[in-house]
């Protein structure tokens, strides 16, 4: 009988960044399907840009990271943790450089 192959999460920075970038456009677009989904996604966007609501509906699915960060954290995957907070941080520079501006 053959073993299934395991998957295992390699413990790097990429690991952790590149799911805590995407994790909040994918928040993002659950919150659409959520509250909006009666309208075009285009149409949802068009919204929260000219209500200026985009940056904060980002920052909901920012809270996303959290949970994956603490997944990390829990599962000793600290070089992973850190790829999650790099994201989270750029996602804070964003969001504060837009409130600053408008």
């Amino acid at each position: 009988m053959s073993k299934k192959p395991s998957f295992k999460l390699k413990d790097e920075f990429k690991s952790g960044f590149v799911p805590g970038m995407l994790l909040p456009i994918l928040g993002f677009y659950i919150y659409y399907l959520l509250f909006f989904n009666y309208m075009s996604f285009d149409g949802f966007i068009d919204h929260v840009t000219k209500s200026n609501k985009a940056i904060s509906v980002l920052s909901l699915g920012v809270i996303l990271n959290l949970g994956l960060f603490y997944l990390f954290y829990i599962k000793e995957i600290d070089k992973a943790a850190k790829g999650v907070i790099g994201a989270t941080f750029i996602y804070a520079f964003i969001v504060m450089y837009f409130k600053i501006i408008a």
